[in-house]
């Protein structure tokens, strides 16, 4: 029985792979196949906050930031699609001198890098930002007013319609259960059996168990990811997306109401919603006194990519084989630049300015560590 055969299949249909999709076709390929377990931007991304910032504190993640800032600004009119760019601005506050440190020094690093719209602050300048904040334990922060949020799966159904308009077919619940090199091809085992000439995967905390077979072992993990979302609370006032990188409390504007949440890097052993709920009523009562008791309209909850060293694994598994993933929840702010590498990486283009060879799926650790993962840092 004769197997589907085409040129280039990509795995995951979130915002990475939707834009790789799109890339690829506008860097000249024809015969492009994006595939996706459930429904596009139905995992990670769906659930991502959204927050799309230019505070890294490595070159190569303010780079990609820089990228991804003029994406999503400029989306809804490349594509002539709705892709509302809310521009909240956004905000690291801590009270610990070693984080206010590195918060400065990230500040330089951004501004020499030309994201010169960043403002190292004092407590009495964060509450001319943000009035509603308590300054209890403050030291400081950095603040980013034109930083801002998006919805990431507007990306993705703009990315789809631009790219089916290419001629990239899609096929959603279409499931890869296992990949296997014939030596000239890739066979991608689901539903039914296809080939690919090239294959990419974009596959988030997923990656690891497809690339295992290989001899790649990644540090790629699932974190849940809890939230909520209130009913209107802080009518009329600024609601950049503001962390308190001491404690992991986090807050931004989503409609009328807010989405709060506690972040950690490494969940507690029986975390959930209930949890993560009392204990940011219990920070509010210090960090923001109005929001104790607001009432919360719905719960939410997604899946990080975390682990490694801050900075994704993209690039060549394998003759043929290609990846991205590994965001460390940074998937809808840089998934867009990284696709665009990686698309010209894989028809043989390289990009000219930037190197993504620091990326390398199969790198040892001891390069540069990307500290400023939005999570409580105590």
């Amino acid at each position: 029985m004769a197997k589907e055969r085409v040129g280039v299949a990509i795995i995951g249909g979130g915002i990475v792979g939707c834009a790789l999709a799109y890339y690829l076709a506008v860097e000249g390929e024809s015969d492009i196949l994006l595939l996706e377990a459930e429904e596009f931007g139905s995992g990670a991304t769906g659930g991502s906050f959204g927050g799309v910032r230019q505070q890294f504190s490595t070159p190569l993640e303010v780079e990609l930031s820089r990228r991804g800032l003029e994406f999503w600004r400029t989306a809804e009119r490349r594509f002539g699609a709705p892709v509302p760019w809310h521009e909240d601005g956004y905000l690291f506050v801590t009270g610990q001198p070693a984080i206010m440190a590195g918060l400065e020094a990230a500040a330089e690093l951004q501004r020499s890098l030309g994201l010169t719209d960043v403002h190292v602050l004092g407590p009495e300048q964060i509450q001319e930002v943000v009035p509603w904040i308590g300054l209890t334990g403050l030291l400081g922060g950095t603040y980013t007013p034109r930083d801002g949020r998006v919805t990431p799966t507007d990306g993705v159904a703009a990315l789809v319609r631009a790219a089916r308009a290419r001629g990239v077919r899609h096929r959603e619940h279409w499931r890869v259960q296992r990949l296997e090199s014939t030596g000239a091809t890739w066979r991608l085992l689901g539903p039914d059996v296809l080939e690919a000439e090239q294959v990419a995967l974009c596959t988030g905390y997923w990656t690891g168990d497809l690339v295992r077979p290989f001899g790649l072992e990644l540090p790629i993990r699932p974190v849940p990811l809890y939230s909520a979302i209130t009913a209107p609370a802080l009518p009329g006032m600024r609601v950049p997306l503001t962390l308190d990188l001491d404690t992991g409390f986090l807050v931004e504007r989503e409609g009328a109401g807010l989405v709060i949440a506690v972040i950690y890097e490494e969940n507690p052993p029986g975390y959930g919603h209930a949890r993560m709920l009392e204990e940011f009523a219990e920070l509010a009562r210090v960090r923001a006194p109005s929001l104790a008791d607001t009432r919360i309209a719905r719960h939410v909850v997604a899946n990080v990519d975390m682990g490694g060293d801050g900075h994704p694994y993209v690039g060549e598994i394998a003759p043929g084989l290609w990846m991205a993933a590994g965001f460390g929840g940074h998937g809808a702010m840089h998934g867009p630049p990284v696709a665009e590498l990686l698309a010209k990486a894989m028809v043989g283009r390289p990009d000219p300015v930037l190197d993504i060879g620091s990326l390398d799926p199969w790198r040892t650790t001891g390069g540069q560590v990307e500290w400023m993962v939005a999570a409580r840092k105590s």
